[in-house]
C-alpha cells in the first residue's frame, strides 16, 4: 500500500474529523495530485508510476463521503 493510501485510509477512519475536514483535507490531495500530473505532461517532473493509481483512491474516498470528483479530463489538464 502507497504512503498516499495509508494517509487516505487514516483520514477516512480519524473520528476526530467531522466528514467535511475529511473532505476538505482529500480536496487537497486531490489538487495536489492533479498539479503533479499536470506537470509531468508539461515535462517539469517525471511521472510517478502510481499517481493515476492515487487519484482513484482519493476519488474513492471522496465517493466514501458523499462527495464527486473535480473534473479531470485532459482540458483540465
Amino acid at each position: 500500500m502507497s504512503h498516499l493510501k495509508r494517509r487516505i485510509v487514516t483520514i477516512l477512519k480519524d473520528d476526530h474529523l467531522d466528514a467535511s475536514e475529511k473532505v476538505e483535507i482529500l480536496r487537497q490531495l486531490e489538487a495536489d495530485t492533479l498539479s503533479k500530473e499536470r506537470s509531468a505532461t508539461e515535462g517539469m517532473t517525471p511521472v510517478d508510476g502510481d499517481d493515476g493509481e492515487d487519484l482513484k483512491s482519493i476519488e474513492q474516498a471522496l465517493a466514501k463521503l458523499g462527495e464527486q470528483p473535480v473534473e479531470s479530463g485532459a482540458a483540465s489538464l
